[in-house]
C-alpha cells in the first residue's frame, strides 16, 4: 500500500497508460469512502455538510488543494448541502495515481 499522503500529482500530458481495474481496486483501500466507477475510469465520493454555506467552504477548500496539486476534480453541489467529487485523470482517460493523491488530500479536509 502507498503512503499517498506524502506525495503530490505529477503533470499528466497522456504519456502514461491509465491504471487497471486491478489497480485501481488496490489504490483504492487507500481512501476512505471513495466508490470505483463501473468503468474503473474514475473514483466518486459524496460528503453531506450541515448546510449550504459548509458545502460552500468544503468546495472551496478542494479548490485550492486541486491548485496547488494541479490536478483538478470535477465539484457537485446538490440537494444544498451535498458535495460530490470525481476523480479522473482526462488526459489518459482514466485513473492515474494522481486521482489517489487527490483523494488522499480531501479526505484528509
Amino acid at each position: 500500500m502507498n503512503d499517498l499522503t506524502n506525495k503530490h500529482c505529477v503533470p499528466c500530458e497522456g504519456d502514461v497508460p491509465p491504471l487497471s481495474r486491478q489497480a485501481a481496486e488496490q489504490q483504492l483501500s487507500c481512501v476512505s469512502g471513495w466508490q470505483l466507477n463501473g468503468e474503473a475510469t474514475a473514483i466518486t465520493k459524496t460528503v453531506t455538510r450541515s448546510d449550504f454555506s459548509d458545502a460552500l467552504t468544503l468546495v472551496n477548500a478542494i479548490g485550492e488543494i486541486a491548485e496547488k496539486e494541479g490536478h483538478h476534480p470535477d465539484i457537485l453541489i446538490h440537494d444544498y448541502k451535498n458535495v460530490t467529487i470525481t476523480l479522473s485523470t482526462h488526459s489518459i482517460g482514466g485513473l492515474s495515481e494522481n486521482d489517489f493523491i487527490l483523494a488522499t488530500k480531501i479526505d484528509g479536509l
